[in-house]
């Protein structure tokens, strides 16, 4: 089993490394570009759409918040999409997870080691991101008065790791279940776009505000008070349970499926009657 998870950690390190780059270079960008347009954002701040959606852009705090840690869970978001979805699904569909399965292994020893494989890529992709942002930030701090500690930033960097791991089991549970990867990305990618859209809008108007709570990223905090009071405990243990909910429904459904075969929920339990009747 944990010959199976040095297999996932070591297929997935440069991708670990390039998503943290990447990442530590987006939030650098913007990080190092705020003593310029630090004005400029102050007069655009008062905007109704962005007081609508929570968008501050006064302070240093409320600029990064909303500016470098709403897009980190949004693209890291999008690599746990495509990284779920390849895992089981991808790989039925490559024709290589039957050589998984011949090993000495369990189904949910499968399942419970490919997740823990992108539990810990992103961990440590938010890893790099984090020290390369808090990097430029100690930079900045002697030519600028920020409110913001490079540890603090960092933290709240990482924070978005309970986010993502929503969005991976969820990927994982629908390759388990759905008849293909294309069917599980594309219908991971929809409650994607709408959960992201969904917390925004909803704050627009009072009628919107009932659908916030369906929204996962109604319980990541990209606004300043992330900083002057921490990550939500709440939030983040509302998170790590819908992950765990995913996580035992992808070990169900892919107990259940019939490696292989591409066929839906309901085929497979009208094949499994005829089955049962010809025994």
């Amino acid at each position: 089993m944990l010959s199976l998870l040095k297999h996932e950690l070591l297929s997935r390190w440069r991708a670990m490394l390039g998503w943290g780059v990447g990442l530590a270079l987006f939030g650098a960008m913007y990080i190092s570009i705020y003593p310029q347009v630090s004005e400029q954002m102050a007069q655009i701040s008062d905007l109704a759409i962005y007081e609508a959606m929570g968008i501050e852009m006064t302070t240093f705090e409320g600029y990064i918040a909303s500016v470098v840690l709403s897009y980190v869970a949004l693209l890291l978001g999008i690599y746990a999409i495509v990284t779920s979805t390849k895992t089981l699904a991808g790989e039925e569909d490559a024709g290589t997870l039957e050589l998984v399965m011949a090993q000495p292994l369990s189904r949910w020893q499968i399942v419970a080691m490919k997740t823990a494989g992108i539990a810990v890529a992103m961990f440590a992709a938010l890893v790099v991101a984090a020290i390369g942002d808090a990097i430029v930030l100690q930079a900045i701090r002697s030519t600028t008065s920020v409110n913001v500690t490079p540890l603090e930033l960092g933290l709240a960097v990482i924070g978005a790791w309970p986010i993502t791991m929503a969005f991976v089991t969820f990927g994982i549970f629908l390759g388990a279940f759905l008849p293909s990867r294309r069917i599980a990305a594309i219908v991971a990618t929809v409650v994607f776009v709408a959960s992201f859209f969904a917390e925004g809008i909803s704050g627009m108007t009072e009628s919107l505000k009932p659908i916030k709570p369906f929204s996962l990223f109604a319980y990541f905090d990209s606004t300043a008070t992330t900083f002057t009071e921490g990550v939500a405990v709440s939030d983040v243990a509302v998170l790590l349970i819908v992950a765990l909910v995913f996580f035992v429904l992808a070990l169900i459904g892919f107990q259940r499926r019939d490696v292989t075969v591409g066929a839906w929920p309901w085929q497979r339990m009208r094949t499994k009657r005829m089955y049962d009747v010809t025994r």
